[in-house]
């Protein structure tokens, strides 16, 4: 069995065009009704068309009224919430930036502990930015090692209990 693809585009004929808004229109208000009645959730229409023709609401003004004004009232109805697809998409890549840099220092780590147990393991590396973000990486491990060597230090000389943490 093949599948046909419809093709949505614009309807030229403006008398074919307004045929099909009616249509549509009356169909996409029955299946609001019936989607409020079946599953018992609250539910209107507003549409308008681009040439400030008349207001469409479903059921009626007042009770569109209602139900927009339930939605502002929500949780959903903020500035985090209601964003155009720019913001969203911002939103999301900073968001994965920020989960990426998390699991490439995660990788990193594995790799320095792997390369200090295997020694072939750093011969291996021939990409210089891996290479650049494994010496950063040591770099930083030895700057906690010097930190807690200093603290060890003072309170060796102040006779005070040592904690020591992992690094890996």
């Amino acid at each position: 069995m093949t599948r046909s693809t419809v093709k949505y585009q614009f309807i030229e004929d403006e008398r074919a065009r307004k045929v099909t808004m009616r249509k549509r229109k009356s169909s996409l208000m029955k299946k609001i009704s019936e989607l409020k009645i079946l599953c018992d959730v609250d539910a209107c229409l507003v549409m308008y068309e681009k040439d400030d023709g008349p207001l469409d609401v479903w059921p009626s003004p007042c009770e569109a009224h209602r139900v927009i004004q339930r939605f502002k009232e929500s949780r959903l109805w903020s500035a985090n919430a209601m964003q155009d697809h720019a913001t969203f998409l911002q939103k999301s890549i900073v968001k994965m930036k920020k989960h990426f840099g998390r699991e490439n220092e995660k990788n990193l780590k594995h790799l320095m502990v792997k390369c200090l147990f295997d020694e072939s393991a750093l011969r291996e590396i021939n990409n210089q930015e891996v290479l650049d973000g494994l010496r950063a990486s040591v770099e930083s491990e030895i700057e906690v090692i010097d930190d807690m060597i200093q603290e060890a230090h003072e309170k060796a000389n102040n006779n005070k209990k040592m904690v020591f943490r992992t690094f890996f």
